[in-house]
């Protein structure tokens, strides 16, 4: 009898160990994080640094965001589009001959590290590419290295690309003023002379004239 209540003790601990060994291992599951966002590499070691991405990017500039609307797609799968007007005010890789500039990002998910909506009138760094679905616009998909602007990392784009230029273009020179230009006959010398001669004439005359009266007294 003694040997049976041991073995009834011995397979109720057990039992036992075995249910906290289940409950534990289903806390452990969903006590796991998701999954984060992971941004692909490119070639070339430590490609995965902001430096590498800036020289990879299509342009590099900076510049304040006037605004920032949402575009909810269709589906379970759909992505959704934000489009941020930026008005540049450096430029540092590209060609840009425009301060209003278009950037788009994506929402940031599990899945993908999109942007999200940027902050209006927040300054940015943008590192972003050519995108091919807008034309003229910029795009970000949380991986090209957009971040808002410090001077720390300001810093650090310039000592990959240079101090940059303005993005407000020079102002124009103003137009030349033109006159029109004496095309008349110059005036021949006789007629230039004419004046003098007469003054000359007149004077003349009258010391003749000042002769006679002195002669007469």
């Amino acid at each position: 009898m003694l040997a049976a209540a041991r073995r009834l003790l011995t397979s109720f601990l057990m039992a036992l160990v075995m249910a906290f060994g289940m409950v534990g291992g289903l806390v452990a599951l969903g006590a796991a994080p998701a999954q984060a966002c992971t941004c692909a590499q490119a070639a070339g070691a430590g490609a995965d640094s902001l430096m590498e991405r800036i020289k990879d990017a299509d342009a590099v500039f900076t510049g304040t965001v006037a605004s920032s609307t949402r575009s909810e797609g269709t589906g379970a799968d759909a992505v959704v589009s934000i489009t941020n007007e930026v008005v540049l005010d450096r430029v540092y890789k590209g060609q840009i001959d425009d301060v209003d500039q278009t950037v788009l990002t994506t929402q940031r998910t599990q899945a993908t590290c999109g942007l999200g909506q940027l902050q209006v009138d927040s300054r940015y760094v943008f590192v972003v590419a050519s995108d091919s679905t807008v034309e003229g616009a910029w795009a970000d998909d949380g991986c090209s290295g957009t971040r808002a602007a410090t001077s720390a990392l300001i810093a650090e784009v310039q000592g990959v690309l240079g101090k940059g230029r303005s993005a407000t273009p020079a102002p124009a020179p103003e137009p030349a003023v033109l006159t029109d230009a004496d095309t008349s006959a110059p005036t021949s010398l006789s007629r230039a002379a004419a004046p003098g001669l007469a003054l000359v004439l007149v004077g003349f005359l009258g010391l003749i004239l000042v002769g006679r009266l002195n002669a007469r007294r």
